[in-house]
């Protein structure tokens, strides 16, 4: 599976977007998929989405499943950046749940 997040918009910030998007991946992810988040032309995403789409990814499966079975390509170092921030606040907030 490979999405290209340039036909969501080229600006991700909406929480419903992000979960709309994570039911998708969590059913693909279920079916053992990979899947390749394609980031080419897109400009900016907000914790909002970063959280909803790919951190909360880690309630349904470990990080490591997750990291085995998802690839991202064409994002930008501030891409990256949201991503990486939104998994270790919700890694952190899962800890002291």
């Amino acid at each position: 599976m490979n999405i290209q997040f340039k036909n969501i918009g080229i600006h991700l910030g909406t929480r419903v977007h992000g979960a709309e998007i994570r039911s998708q991946i969590v059913e693909a992810m279920k079916q053992s998929d990979k899947i390749v988040f394609d980031f080419s032309d897109v400009e900016t995403v907000s914790n909002s989405f970063a959280d909803e789409c790919f951190a909360k990814l880690t309630l349904f499966f470990s990080l490591d499943e997750v990291k085995s079975k998802t690839t991202f390509v064409n994002a930008s170092p501030f891409i990256k950046a949201v991503i990486a921030n939104s998994f270790k606040a919700r890694l952190q907030q899962q800890a002291l749940a």
